[in-house]
């Protein structure tokens, strides 16, 4: 959050890439004869059959109110006889995710996946018409790839991109030049603002501040002695469309990547040889970021879709292809001797991650 006054940072414009609906929308795809009924994909605490809350709902679920953050026990009160109720399959979703990102990867050397689901893409020297067609583009290659939906919002920084993107869900694409940000903001309410909660949105009720443009007009001293020095200035300088936060990877936590076979195969050279190709790229992703890792998967995705993983966890960090070369056949085969079923996608993962220091160690496998 911004401590001193901005002016925004110039020659950039933002991307926010949301796939809608996430988890239900991955469900829909694995179960095509779910499109069109209401779907709820749900975490289980596992106390009782009913007990934990709904993730994800798709736009049908929403129209008959089960939104995510309900309990399990709130919804089921509001179901039709077609509604349907599933568990998180987390790897599955995480997998698709991972394809995604590659995907995104390509259009611009900085990106910030934000989520599983979302991501910015900061684009220099283009125009806003450029953007507007690499969106385009952006859109497509994720439906044909994945079958995937997604709205991006573009804008001169991520706050303005943020809110764009949730204009025109789902599949939606709004543009927000830098001459329309005024006329953006002040159609929209405090609570709008991505960052305002239903805390912040109250008191600036109870200061009189129903809208942006009242928020505007409120003195910055106000401001902070309600909220404080940072977050009052925030407050200030997002009312006015102002966001220098930078487009920034995050601090990873794996390493991946899943490719599409030829054909679907159980055939155990094959895999190798497919599973062997990803390791260059995946290993130069670690080195560049100075990054060792003690967990690797191969990831397989069979013919019905379900994700399945084997994992080995070394006995010291590495960031060294042999390594990875070494392990890699002896995983597909504990994967093949547990999974019957054609493998249509096969991946692999590294995990369990450190930063390099000093000199690599010589392995042995636990």
């Amino acid at each position: 959050m911004c401590t001193h006054l901005l002016t925004d940072v110039e020659d950039r414009i933002v991307l926010l890439i949301d796939l809608d609906y996430f988890y239900a929308q991955c469900e829909e795809i694995r179960h095509p004869e779910f499109r069109g009924r209401p779907v709820a994909v749900c975490i289980y605490s596992g106390r009782t059959e009913n007990s934990g809350a709904v993730s994800t709902a798709n736009y049908e679920a929403r129209r008959i109110g089960i939104r995510s953050g309900i309990p399990i026990i709130a919804a089921r009160r509001m179901v039709t006889q077609d509604t349907v109720f599933l568990k998180a399959d987390l790897d599955y979703y995480d997998a698709v995710s991972m394809r995604v990102m590659s995907l995104l990867r390509m259009f611009s050397q900085k990106m910030e996946q934000a989520s599983v689901d979302e991501a910015y893409l900061e684009l220099r020297g283009k125009s806003y018409e450029e953007a507007e067609e690499i969106a385009r583009q952006i859109k497509e290659l994720i439906r044909k790839s994945e079958g995937l939906t997604c709205s991006i919002g573009i804008g001169k920084n991520k706050l303005i991109a943020k809110m764009a993107s949730g204009v025109n869900k789902p599949d939606g694409l709004t543009v927000v030049r830098p001459e329309e940000v005024d006329t953006f903001l002040l159609s929209k309410k405090p609570g709008d603002l991505y960052g305002v909660g239903k805390v912040t949105e109250s008191k600036l009720s109870e200061m009189g501040i129903e809208t942006i443009a009242q928020l505007r007009d409120a003195p910055l001293s106000r401001l902070q002695s309600v909220f404080g020095s940072s977050m009052g200035l925030w407050l200030y300088n997002a009312s006015r469309g102002i966001d220098d936060s930078p487009v920034e990877e995050r601090k990873r936590e794996q390493y991946g990547r899943i490719v599409t076979l030829k054909e679907n195969t159980r055939d155990r050279d094959t895999l190798i040889q497919e599973a062997s190709r990803l390791v260059p790229e995946v290993i130069s992703m670690v080195q560049e970021d100075r990054q060792q890792f003690r967990t690797l998967s191969f990831i397989g995705i069979l013919e019905d879709l379900s994700i399945r993983t084997k994992n080995r966890t070394l006995n010291e960090p590495t960031d060294n292809a042999q390594d990875v070369y070494a392990v890699l056949p002896q995983l597909i085969d504990s994967f093949l001797s547990e999974h019957t079923a054609l493998i249509r996608r096969i991946g692999i993962k590294v995990s369990n991650l450190s930063e390099k220091k000093g000199q690599k160690k010589l392995l042995d496998f636990s």
